[in-house]
């Protein structure tokens, strides 16, 4: 399996602002929570209604000391003049300090007229997660996430591609991406018959197409049977293919699956009607899956995301069957079963449980060892898929390790065991973290009373004064 030196993982506590105990964002292709800001010049901007005048919405988030923020704004202005009658715009500053007044100052400053609005208290008790600004987020008209992208759009052709992916009458579904379009890709696809001959189990007549506006990379028929996607060279990309299926009551779309990618970086998403339902990363020799089909017509899309290239790998889509009767009932039972729970969390036996404590607030969990070793166990609950949460421990960071594969003998739990003594260092971070939905969890670990010492120096290095806040022994 290959493995990735994930380092928003192994250096989330030691890198970034203090974080919260967990957090959790809007999904792609699921609803976006309705919301109401204020703008400043007193008007109101309400999604839903926003939704019934525009075919879509254009969310940014910004702050005024934010450079960055700053340097997209004239070609967000120019598209905004553009587009205004179809795209809503609302621009929310996330900095508590940026005041009404404030931000009308800044727009003026800045030649801007793009509606602009203080997060108010609703907004930020839905996206508690501390943003790295700026961040643009499309809402499509079905009121659905449908594009999020972190960093500074500094053209205005981007933005373009960016409003253009949910305009029109042929928008009929949701379709997500995870950054803004790219420009049609000046290279070859493979004939839609071609396609779906390397996709289909025998005597199947799936009818496959790549993607019709030629941004993604098309997924290849394969040599070794089935097809895969032809980006494995290039970084941030995106291959697809997809396929309109009419399902009966009871039909089971099932498919064999290779593959081995790197994990936290590469994933390949299983799409139902433009909602993920399915993700597969780490590796696998070989495996089927399946999952149940609504009756009607719907839109499946295999989409690999590819984050950083890799030579080897590439996953390998085969044998995609319509299943239906007992065939479809015994490829749902021969799925693996997880345990969850009524929580997510991480617990540490074998210390004394604690926090950290930042400005009054509880800031970063925290745990003193009895020993050289401690046993972590870890819960979630059953909005996650275990084959795709992931787990660190610092002192082993080359390897990140998926949740599925710390289920112990029985099936019952999760749990890891780890060590620190004389050699290691004085305290360790351990990570639980998953995209989708997207959540964190973070403690550090400490060998005994010195290291609880040394994380405070650490930190009061950054500007933060923490005390450590001890529980019960466990």
């Amino acid at each position: 399996m290959k493995k990735a030196c994930c380092l928003l993982l192994a250096l989330a506590l030691l890198c970034a602002a203090l974080p919260a105990f967990a957090s959790e964002n809007a999904e792609l292709g699921k609803p976006f929570q309705d919301f109401t800001v204020t703008t400043i010049d007193g008007e109101e901007f309400t999604l839903s209604e926003a939704l019934k005048t525009h075919e879509a919405v254009y969310v940014n988030l910004f702050a005024t000391w934010c450079q960055p923020c700053k340097m997209e704004f004239p070609f967000m202005q120019q598209v905004y003049q553009e587009y205004s009658d179809r795209v809503a715009v609302i621009v929310i500053s996330i900095e508590a300090k940026d005041t009404p007044d404030k931000l009308r100052a800044y727009r003026e400053e800045n030649g801007l007229t793009l509606p602009m609005a203080p997060a108010g208290s609703d907004w930020m008790a839905m996206y508690t997660e501390a943003y790295s600004i700026p961040v643009s987020m499309m809402i499509d008209r079905f009121g659905k996430l449908a594009l999020r992208e972190a960093g500074a759009v500094t053209d205005a052709d981007s933005f373009r591609r960016m409003f253009d992916a949910f305009l029109g009458e042929d928008y009929t579904v949701t379709r997500t991406y995870q950054s803004i379009p790219t420009p049609a890709l000046s290279i070859a696809f493979p004939s839609d018959e071609a396609l779906s001959e390397a996709l289909n189990a025998e005597g199947g007549a799936i009818a496959f197409t790549s993607d019709p506006a030629r941004q993604d990379y098309p997924f290849e028929p394969a040599e070794q049977g089935g097809a895969a996607p032809c980006n494995l060279n290039v970084s941030q990309s995106i291959a697809s293919c997809q396929a309109s299926i009419d399902a009966k009551a009871g039909d089971v779309l099932a498919f064999d699956l290779r593959y081995d990618l790197l994990i936290g970086l590469n994933f390949l998403n299983v799409e139902l009607d433009g909602a993920v339902i399915k993700r597969f990363i780490g590796a696998s020799e070989g495996r089927a899956w399946a999952f149940a089909l609504p009756e009607g017509t719907h839109e499946v899309r295999f989409v690999y995301d590819q984050w950083q290239s890799q030579e080897t790998g590439a996953p390998v889509l085969s044998r995609v069957r319509l299943l239906s009767g007992q065939e479809a009932e015994d490829a749902l039972a021969a799925l693996p079963v997880y345990p969850t729970f009524g929580k997510t969390d991480m617990t540490v036996s074998g210390g004394v449980n604690g926090y950290f404590e930042y400005m009054g607030q509880p800031a970063l969990m925290g745990c003193v060892m009895n020993g050289d070793t401690a046993e972590i166990e870890l819960t979630v609950t059953d909005e996650f898929d275990p084959e795709t949460v992931m787990f660190l421990d610092t002192t082993n960071e080359d390897n990140v390790l998926l949740l599925s594969s710390l289920l112990t003998e029985d099936g019952a739990a999760y749990r890891y065991r780890m060590t620190l003594n004389a050699e290691s260092a004085p305290y360790a971070a351990i990570v639980m973290e998953a995209l989708q939905p997207r959540v964190s969890l973070q403690m550090l670990v400490m060998r005994d009373e010195s290291g609880i010492e040394q994380v405070i120096r650490d930190y009061a290095q950054r500007g933060y004064d923490l005390t450590w806040v001890p529980a019960q022994a466990q």
